[in-house]
């Protein structure tokens, strides 16, 4: 006792202050909150964080580990109006707050934005609110190169850069990227959003691939795409948290006042339950109508599914029929020419030569008048008997009347 005191008389009498805590971190009823407000950046300078707004991750990282570290803190309560921010510090900050959840329930929510960087950080929260007018989304990875050699080359300016290694000057002032560089550059935010993607689907969110695309939501659409659920405001948000988690703030109240501030203690929470029932009643009849209708766009993608299986089937006949006439067309093509082939060989035998005879009607003027010629050409009678003996008797008829 007396080492104490001796103490306490060298420090001057003074008790000793409690560590500050951080500006981010605020602490009501056992619920800490903490702002994330403006692009996120790894080390902010002074001209980034007063003309825009930053606010440094590690800031944000020291606030969200001394909630987690906190007894008086039973929930975490991430209050959120960012753009996004760096890739660098954003995975390190996403799993911190993914530790706490094991620890304590937190939950994110957003009047203004979320994206980008914002969301994958929220995306490991237990849920997700935002009201109809903030923004969410912006699943995303994005880098931009300013190439300005052609506008130094129009002024006769030349930038040349001396370097070892083909990346080594990627993105140099004055100087354009090669197919290698971009290449690599494309990697590396392929890989980075492969990580963001994994991370907003880690804790079982059914987000559909093609609400991953960069854009951002409403509220509204949000719900719609299970990036968020939508509130009417921040209060709701905090309210829904009490009522999941009814643990939140009951340690926190002193149990040293009088029985009546007690016993209008114990009727004002009997009321808060009483709502919160009532609100846990409208959150299920919200979820079954949303269920509600969940089941009715299912049952009309299953009617369009079936009308394209019978568009399929019905095709699929077509294609059937169709290859079956093409089969048709060509077993007579293949007999039409045999037929051709024959006729012309027939003809050939008939008129001892290889050169195609015409093949007209019986009686034919024209070709009377050919059969004839070619009998009157012919003034070796063995030959003209040869060539007689190969006619048919209608071609004999033709030429004997031709002759009278």
């Amino acid at each position: 006792m007396a080492a104490a005191v001796s103490l306490f008389r060298e420090r001057g009498g003074a008790l000793p202050q409690a560590a500050q805590s951080n500006p981010l971190l605020s602490v009501e009823d056992g619920i800490g909150t903490v702002s994330i407000d403006g692009p996120i950046l790894r080390k902010p300078d002074v001209f980034a964080r007063v003309l825009m707004g930053a606010t440094s991750s590690e800031d944000i990282g020291a606030a969200l580990r001394e909630a987690g570290q906190r007894d008086d803190i039973k929930a975490v309560f991430l209050d959120i109006d960012s753009p996004g921010g760096t890739v660098a510090g954003t995975p390190e900050l996403a799993a911190t707050v993914a530790s706490i959840n094991e620890q304590k329930p937190v939950y994110a929510f957003s009047s203004g934005l979320m994206c980008s960087a914002a969301y994958w950080i929220a995306s490991q929260a237990r849920a997700i609110y935002a009201t109809p007018s903030a923004r969410v989304g912006s699943i995303g990875v994005v880098q931009a190169v300013i190439d300005n050699s052609a506008a130094l080359d129009a002024r006769g300016i030349k930038v040349e850069v001396f370097s070892v290694g083909k990346y080594k000057a990627m993105g140099a002032p004055g100087t354009p990227l090669t197919d290698d560089q971009r290449e690599l550059i494309n990697s590396n935010l392929a890989e980075t959003a492969q990580d963001f993607h994994a991370a907003v689907l880690a804790r079982g969110r059914s987000i559909p691939p093609e609400a991953m695309e960069g854009q951002t939501f409403s509220g509204r659409q949000a719900q719609r795409f299970n990036l968020a659920g939508m509130v009417s405001d921040r209060a709701e948000a905090m309210r829904r948290l009490r009522v999941y988690h009814a643990t939140v703030d009951t340690e926190s109240r002193a149990m040293n006042t009088a029985p009546e501030d007690l016993l209008a203690d114990a009727r004002t929470q009997v009321e808060t339950l009483q709502r919160d029932y009532a609100a846990q009643g409208e959150l299920l009849t919200e979820a079954s109508t949303n269920l509600d209708s969940l089941r009715g766009e299912v049952a009309l993608l299953t009617a369009d599914l079936e009308t394209v299986r019978t568009e399929r089937d019905s095709a699929t006949a077509e294609i059937t029929t169709l290859q079956t006439r093409i089969t048709e067309l060509q077993s007579a093509q293949a007999d039409f020419d045999t037929r051709v082939q024959t006729e012309v060989a027939r003809v050939v035998a008939s008129t001892g030569t290889t050169l195609p005879a015409r093949v007209t009607p019986a009686g034919d003027a024209t070709q009377a008048a050919d059969l004839h010629a070619q009998f009157a050409a012919i003034t070796d009678p063995v030959a003209q008997t040869v060539f007689w003996r190969k006619l048919t008797p209608e071609q004999q008829a033709i030429i004997l009347k031709h002759q009278a």
